[in-house]
């Protein structure tokens, strides 16, 4: 029987597209953040469907980078709305639906954007959907281990820090790396049978930088 491909739930985004591409994964389209009246339509719909032993989920920005200079006290609620209340709402959906989906000793893996510590101001609204989705996968890895089913996660910064960065530089060169090596990778190594006894995890697909 041939090997059953990983499903991705993520945004259509350029960069989540290359990811399912390198993974060669089922693309399962997400609402848009700002449609927040389809996400329990979705949950329902991608939830009754046949069982997956591999999903992975990237609710990935789609909308113009945020201003990377904006101290927290000026972010205004419509854009604390915009930046983080229906982006993480969105990952407690798609979430929840790979629960249901993936099968008995199957593994979920996120896809987060975060920025390391030392390049988090303006980022205050992401950094905290990383931090939600990080305590997310660990409630996950605890009420899906008795089945087991492993929940780990995946941290980048593509698409929100490029360059200009303060020192020091990352450890390894080419930060912030690639989607088809570097995010694809780690996440490809979360999936595997190699990391059976991984759960609750996060790995830093930065180069380094957020040592």
């Amino acid at each position: 029987m041939p090997e059953q491909r990983p499903l991705l739930f993520a945004t259509k985004a350029e960069a989540t597209l290359r990811l399912a591409e390198s993974l060669d994964a089922e693309f399962a389209a997400l609402p848009l953040a700002s449609a927040p009246e389809k996400f329990e339509d979705w949950r329902s719909k991608a939830s009754a469907a046949e069982e997956r032993d591999r999903v992975i989920v990237a609710p990935w920005l789609v909308t113009p980078e945020p201003p990377k200079c904006a101290e927290l006290m000026n972010v205004d609620p419509a854009a604390w709305r915009e930046r983080f209340e229906l982006p993480y709402l969105l990952w407690n959906f798609a979430l929840g639906a790979a629960s249901r989906r993936v099968a008995d000793h199957g593994a979920i893996v996120g896809v987060v954007q975060s920025p390391a510590a030392i390049d988090a101001p303006g980022w205050t609204p992401e950094l905290a959907i990383s931090d939600g989705v990080l305590s997310l996968i660990r409630s996950l890895a605890a009420a899906e281990g008795a089945r087991g089913v492993r929940c780990n996660l995946v941290t980048t910064p593509i698409g929100l820090i490029e360059g200009d960065l303060v020192a020091p530089a990352p450890p390894l060169a080419g930060f912030p790396g690639t989607i088809e090596k570097h995010v694809a990778g780690a996440v490809r190594t979360l999936l595997s049978p190699d990391a059976v006894g991984l759960t609750g995890r996060v790995l830093s697909a930065d180069g380094g930088r957020s040592l």
